[in-house]
């Protein structure tokens, strides 16, 4: 079950700048609509497109003084297609709320169209249907599902649309309170006589909440109830609990509480994960407090029992890292972010970059950068958006005007502040640089070249920097589509794997709320359908449950088949003790009798694991034969590439296992008595794994995260060291970011017109639940390192530069647009991993490096140091000389001319390019006006 949920860490302030952003005027869908609400005396007031109960819902009301009816009118969406009409006699009384439903299997409901990220409701008259004009209309912000809910409220006289802070199903409406902005900073707002405030979390190795009373009351907190990142995960206040005012509750794994009614331990409902969240909600259901999503276990140069996440002041602003203070006031840990370089007259624009030089990644929400006038120039410093992650030993520039609108004067003060508005770092200088303020070493120096967004040049050069994993785009189709549509599983969908046997391809699929399996045949195009007499699947169960049909059975989370036909099932508990930590591997014959299938043999991994909540363990197994691994996988025990003869008496293969906790990926030796020994152990870098998949065709193991990483997958390469190669790829773009669990690959043998399906399944849909997209049909040995192209000396003949064109650049694309002489570059072409190429530089081709592209696609080559300065094409070329693509780059030096580049500019774009020049020059004179002396 999913903990993950990415992102971490945000702020009032960031939330407020958000909701205000996100807020629509009525007006800017036209005069008709407001006219129309006017007159109609009714409005769309809140919609649901995701998560709602039953489904999707849209709310109407009536803020008139007289009924409204709307028998006869019509409601869609941005489709044209299956309006939806009012039946007679359909009245909204006076301040009366009117929802309805989207229509359900059941036949239950109301409309039949479902809404989607960025989508719209409209409202046409009687007869209308897709008008020209609706006389209603909101839309959402586009590729979002605007959760919890999209509502509409009063605000001077105005309807105004935005986020909500919770869906309000036929009630008033919620939303985030927007203060006034001060002239000047104010003093924090007296407490309100009696309040509560998530105030400090711990995941890692104990699980635990801390909660706060800033008011000057005592506070009642019975009934109200915890839940992490799912709303399956409910814990309440016992009766009778209480909060003193300015006091401290710690709410610990064994501190009981109440579950439907009965009194239940915290660990047992909720465990908190590496990604997750806590939320609080009132007796009523209404959210009181949201830490928001975090990502990854709060530590301490690497250690987990001394690091916390809390707000500091107490009760104020976003959670960030602390040490842990359980039942007193917190202590945060200020992050290791530096003022790294400054431009204050010699760019464009102004700028100030900062680096981390920490070992763990910082959440900037809300952060902002600030000169010596933070009263008069408050207004003009913008709030980094929520998600803004700086990684460790990575960059980040504050640039003008997006994060700032003054201007930096010769002689200032920069200072970067936290969202709470703490100083993170601060730098005074005395006048303009001649180039750029760098830092280097404990001093900052003026050097003559700037290095925005890179590694300072000082004298002497400087250390490389690090930045953010990069995701590659997915290698496969764009488009996914749903294969059930309607039911055909239980709502907690797991694992998934492919079995390919002399009677076809087959997918096997597994629920963790049963430990149910089903067996589908699988098709060349994606479909699925469900192979005789498992179409209500099968039960899995323990040994120990064979004589016990009514007991819970495990909490199965993968699936796995090996060479012989047999199903193995990943279980991380008994769902019987849903408290307790139980990674066991079960083994059933499919073929065997009967509708429940009592495993044959039983491996009990949990000692041979990290200790870690009762959900939080295995999440994916996936069986790999030796023949795939053999002198690839490297042997942790061994110290060697592994071989298969060490381990007498195992399986044909080795049993990988994914925990969801800390994403890590372990390989296990099983034998037939039921021991297991651990052979390898490997980080795909992803902050949790739910779902494992060896791809025979490109030879590499997938390790795929869901919604707490949005969908972010690894290629994994067994290289036969302790460092195999590893290649981040981005969500298909037609996948719905949500808690997909499973994740299998077809073989060669359902390859089709140069693509072979793949398959995603997500947990908590009763239909579509099971999607299927692509991946290229292109087989042969897996992707190699890609670290870096050799320089042996060219093999092809390039094409002269004159014949790279628009029309051949093949979708490459490279990680960074402006580079410095000597500066490393990484080109990807994602539907070519494995190839062995040549790079070329133009305008007149020079041979740069060639080597073989990664599982992502990619190659590392190095600028030349005598490379001139301006416009330069980067070309990748197979090693039979054909052409695989290219990308611009524009490399930069200190007094250089651009560099002949084999095309000329049309004299049009030349007038347009001088024209925008003079403008910018405008620009910057005015801006500097405005500097300080």
């Amino acid at each position: 079950m999913s903990r993950l949920q990415r992102g971490f860490a945000t702020t009032a302030v960031c939330a407020m700048s958000a909701t205000l952003l996100l807020a629509v005027p009525t007006t800017a869908f036209g005069a008709t609509a407001v006219d129309a609400a006017a007159s109609l005396g009714v409005r769309i007031n809140e919609v649901v497109s995701n998560g709602g109960s039953p489904d999707d819902w849209i709310e109407f009301y009536n803020h008139s003084d007289a009924d409204v009816d709307l028998s006869g009118y019509i409601v869609q969406d941005e489709s044209d297609k299956n309006p939806y009409t009012f039946p007679a006699g359909t009245i909204v009384t006076p301040g009366g709320y009117l929802v309805i439903d989207t229509l359900s299997d059941t036949g239950e409901g109301d409309f039949d169209f479902g809404l989607g990220k960025g989508d719209s409701v409209r409202l046409f008259a009687p007869g209308d249907a897709n008008g020209a004009q609706p006389l209603l209309q909101t839309t959402w912000p586009e590729g979002t599902h605007a959760v919890p809910s999209w509502g509409a409220q009063d605000m001077d006289g105005e309807v105004v649309w935005g986020l909500t802070t919770a869906s309000t199903k036929g009630a008033e409406n919620t939303f985030e309170t927007i203060p006034e902005e001060p002239e000047e900073p104010e003093e924090p707002e007296t407490p309100v006589a009696g309040s509560v405030r998530i105030n400090e979390v711990d995941s890692q190795p104990a699980d635990w909440v801390e909660f706060y009373n800033p008011g000057d009351a005592a506070f009642d907190l019975s009934g109200y109830e915890i839940r992490d990142n799912s709303d399956d995960h409910r814990w309440q206040f016992a009766p009778g609990t209480s909060l003193e005012a300015g006091g401290f509750l710690v709410v610990e794994e064994g501190t009981i509480g109440i579950v439907d009614g009965i009194e239940t331990a915290f660990r047992e409902p909720i465990g908190i994960g590496s990604a997750d969240r806590i939320r609080l909600f009132d007796v009523s259901g209404a959210l009181v407090d949201d830490t928001l999503p975090w990502e990854g276990h709060a530590a301490i140069d690497g250690d987990f029992a001394a690091a916390t996440l809390a707000r500091c002041t107490d009760g104020e602003g976003v959670f960030a890292l602390a040490t842990p203070t359980p039942g007193a006031s917190n202590a945060c840990v200020s992050p290791d972010v530096v003022i790294n370089e400054i431009e204050s007259n010699g760019d464009a624009t102004d700028w100030v970059e900062v680096f981390n030089a920490g070992a763990a990644a910082v959440d900037m929400s809300g952060w902002t950068v600030m000169d010596s006038d933070p009263v008069g120039h408050a207004a003009e410093t913008t709030p980094l958006p929520t998600g803004t992650v700086l990684a460790a030993g990575g960059y980040f520039v504050f640039d003008q005007p997006a994060n700032f609108d003054f201007g930096l004067g010769g002689g200032d003060t920069v200072t970067v502040r936290d969202a709470n508005g703490k100083t993170v770092a601060e730098h005074v200088y005395a006048d303009h640089a001649k180039g750029v303020w760098a830092r280097c070493g404990d001093e900052f120096i003026d050097v003559a070249l700037s290095t925005k967004g890179a590694v300072n040049v000082c004298e002497g050069g400087g250390d490389d920097g690090g930045g953010e994993i990069e995701l590659a785009p997915w290698p496969g189709s764009a488009d996914v589509r749903v294969l059930d549509s309607a039911p055909m599983f239980l709502e907690d969908s797991s694992g998934l794997d492919v079995q390919e046997t002399a009677d076809g391809t087959f997918l096997w699929a597994v629920d963790n709320g049963e430990g149910r399996i089903w067996k589908l045949k699988a098709s060349a195009d994606g479909s699925v359908s469900m192979v005789d007499g498992w179409a209500d699947g099968k039960r899995v169960r323990f040994q120990k449950d064979a004589d016990a049909p009514g007991a819970a059975g495990p909490d199965t989370e993968g699936i796995t088949t090996d060479a012989d036909g047999l199903v193995y099932v990943a279980s991380e508990r008994d769902n019987s003790a849903k408290g307790v930590n139980e990674n066991k591997i079960l083994q059933v014959d499919p073929n065997g009798a009967g509708s429940d299938l009592v495993a044959l043999t039983e491996w009990d991994l949990t000692a041979r694991l990290p200790a870690v909540g009762a959900n939080l363990g295995i999440e994916a197994v996936e069986w790999v034969p030796d023949a795939a691994l053999t002198g690839k996988l490297f042997d942790d025990e061994a110290q060697a590439a592994y071989d298969p003869a060490a381990y007498a008496g195992k399986n044909a293969g080795l049993f990988f296992v994914a925990v969801e906790d800390n994403g890590g990926v372990y390989a296990f030796a099983l034998a037939a008595d039921g021991s297991a020994q651990l052979v390898s152990t490997i980080d795909p870098d992803l902050a949790g794994v739910m779902a494992l998949d060896y791809d025979s065709v490109l030879g590499v193991l997938w390790a795929v995260c869901d919604d707490g990483c949005h969908g972010a997958s690894a290629q994994v390469t067994l290289n036969g060291t302790a460092e195999p190669g590893i290649a981040h790829f981005a969500r298909a773009a037609g996948l719905p970011d949500i808690n997909n669990e499973g994740f299998a690959t077809a073989p060669a043998s359902l390859a089709s017109n140069g693509q072979r399906p793949v398959w995603w399944f997500a947990d908590g849909f009763a239909s579509e639940a099971l999607r299927t997209g692509t991946l290229p049909a292109a087989a042969g040995e897996g992707p190699g390192s890609g670290d870096g192209g050799s320089q042996p000396g060219p093999s092809i003949e390039p094409l002269p530069g004159d014949a790279i064109v628009d029309g051949n650049r093949g979708g490459a694309t490279v990680d960074k647009s402006s580079v410095a002489p000597g500066e490393k570059v990484t080109i990807t072409l994602a539907q070519h991993p494995g190839a062995d190429v040549e790079v070329w530089m133009y305008s007149d081709p020079t041979f740069l490096a060639d080597g073989t592209l990664n599982a992502a696609g990619a190659i590392t080559v190095t600028i030349p140091k005598d490379a001139a300065a301006g416009a330069h094409r980067l070309a990748v070329y197979s090693a039979d000389g054909e052409l695989l693509g290219w990308v611009n780059i524009q490399v930069t030096a200190a007094g250089g001319g651009l560099a002949a580049t084999g095309s000329e500019l049309p004299a049009a774009a030349l007038v347009l390019a001088l024209g925008l020049l003079f403008a910018g020059a405008i620009a910057v004179t005015l801006r500097r006006r405005r500097q300080t002396a």
